[in-house]
Formats: structure tokens, sequence, C-alpha cells
């Protein structure tokens, strides 16, 4: 993975002054995702179970995302 880094602007138009490109290793399972099941509910429990399954899924693709911000520093 590359990222692309431009340093310095300038008001109305911007300038980059400095590009610094950096090779960061990404482990192959933080850019895995899994895929979910659709869940069939039938009742308000089960719609809150579906919810709460879905909100700890999302929580665990911001940390991902994180660890893969923190190997590009």
């Amino acid at each position: 993975m590359l990222w692309l880094t431009g340093c310095g602007s300038r008001t109305g138009q911007q300038i980059v002054k400095d590009v610094k490109i950096v090779k960061v290793q990404v482990p192959k399972e933080l850019l895995e995702l899994k895929t979910l099941p659709k869940p069939y509910v039938n009742s308000e429990i089960e719609i809150l179970n579906a919810y709460s399954m879905l909100f700890y899924h999302y929580k665990q693709c911001v940390i991902q995302m994180g660890k893969i911000r923190k190997l590009s520093e």
C-alpha cells in the first residue's frame, strides 16, 4: 500500500512543495472483511440483536483502520 503525502499550501491556490511516497506493508488480516450474514428478525429483541451485531462489526472495522493508520506513521 502506498501513501502520498504533500506539504505546503497557499491561499487561493494550493502548491505542493514536498512530496513523500511511503511504502507500508499491511498485514493481510487487516485488509480482510468478513461478510455479514443477513439477519432474519421476527421480534423486537431480534432487531436489537441485529443492530448490536452490526455495530460490533462496524467498531471492528474502525479498529482495523486505526491499526492501518498507525502502520503508516
